[in-house]
């Protein structure tokens, strides 16, 4: 229950046992209610109490089910979004119901820094809409920024994430899910991409970091030249009072694969030194851990955060997830404290559709790792 001595902020709040509480500011209304799924919509919506002497109404429901639930508040008859909640979903009629999610998996405290990698696979999407082929990449990015906004993610590694060179209907991925995490959080997020090569002849494929901090200290190293070249993305970004360098790079099967891990390795001892806490690179290593590039990394000191924790699924596979190739490799830097790891899961895997947040969007599952430097 909401207790009667706290000012809530306004909004959507889920408790822990699933429980919802809505809070509404207007001082003019005379009714207002919430009518959503878990009410049969119009059916039984239920009504929100006017705290006396305030402008304030409030209601806390009984636990929900887990998943993500759309609402709309009525407001002396009036439908209309909660203006409190950015978070939002397609109502079918060409508006949009606010979300809240219930349930989701464990991300460890708050205070980490959560971090995504993922290889988005952009643009390779068809479907059939009204007998037509479309591309369904750009509703799939919306599906993402939902996920890492409900999520409370703050940094996003990414590969293959492609534009048209001249269809502007398929722009910068990266970009668009700028756009979209702005609009879900209301604050600002800083992007860098950098292009790796053209694929299937037509899309320029590259590289993005994210990070709802500020960006730095931006590098491209080349670890491979051709029509396939690759590439690595690296920056420093500060999440919440930590400073952290991070990378993402996507590299080839096989002998290829380890000599462009060798060459990153290299040349990322080569950067100048700073006063992050520590070295993260992600992405698609296109192998197994015994496979040379993989095994490099934590030759020269990188934690292989999935074995460290124990957790190593299977992170790719077309229709089924059936090898594990996506790596997040941690290294410290000299002197300063180890993170302590809150969490590393498994997202965007078709898995657990009970908290609907981790439907499949690419041929890789992504993977979040949560970690924490501010540890007395």
């Amino acid at each position: 229950m909401t207790r009667p001595d706290v000012v809530p902020s306004p909004g959507s709040h889920v408790a822990h046992d699933g429980s919802v509480s809505f809070v509404y500011r207007d001082e003019r209304a005379s009714s207002v209610l919430v009518a959503g799924d878990f009410t049969g919509w119009g059916k039984d919506p239920i009504p929100l109490v006017k705290r006396e002497g305030t402008d304030l109404w409030v209601l806390t429901t009984r636990p929900l089910p887990r998943g993500v639930h759309a609402y709309k508040l009525v407001v002396d008859g009036r439908w209309t979004a909660d203006p409190a909640n950015p978070l939002d979903v397609d109502d079918g009629l060409g508006g949009r119901n606010a979300a809240f999610v219930v349930g989701g998996r464990d991300l460890g405290d708050p205070a980490a820094i959560r971090v995504l990698s993922l290889n988005l696979h952009t643009y390779q999407e068809r479907g059939l809409r009204d007998g037509v082929v479309v591309n369904d990449s750009i509703p799939k990015i919306e599906r993402i920024a939902f996920g890492v906004a409900a999520m409370g993610i703050d940094v996003l590694l990414l590969q293959e994430v492609g534009e048209h060179v001249s269809n502007p209907a398929e722009p910068n991925a990266g970009r668009i899910l700028q756009e979209h995490l702005e609009r879900f959080t209301r604050r600002r997020w800083e992007h860098v991409w950098r292009e790796a090569h053209i694929g299937f002849d037509v899309y320029r494929e590259g590289l993005s970091i994210l990070s709802s901090g500020p960006i730095e200290d931006v590098a491209v190293l080349q670890l491979s030249e051709g029509p396939l070249a690759r590439i690595a993305l690296i920056a420093r970004t500060t999440i919440k009072e930590t400073k952290i360098r991070v990378g993402t790079t996507h590299v080839s099967w096989g002998s290829d694969g380890g000599t462009q891990v060798a060459r990153l390795l290299a040349e990322a001892a080569r950067l100048p030194g700073g006063d992050h806490a520590a070295t993260l690179l992600a992405g698609d290593l296109n192998g197994s851990p015994e496979d040379r590039q993989v095994a490099l990394f934590v030759e020269r000191g990188y934690t292989d955060v999935g074995m460290a924790t124990r957790n190593v699924w299977p992170t790719f596979g077309e229709k089924t997830l059936t090898s594990r190739i996506d790596y997040q490799m941690l290294r410290a830097t000299a002197g300063r404290r180890a993170a302590r790891i809150e969490a590393f899961v498994r997202v965007f895997d078709g898995a657990g559709p009970e908290d609907g947040l981790h439907p499949r969007v690419s041929d890789h599952a992504g993977i979040v790792g949560a970690y924490r430097w501010d540890m007395g």
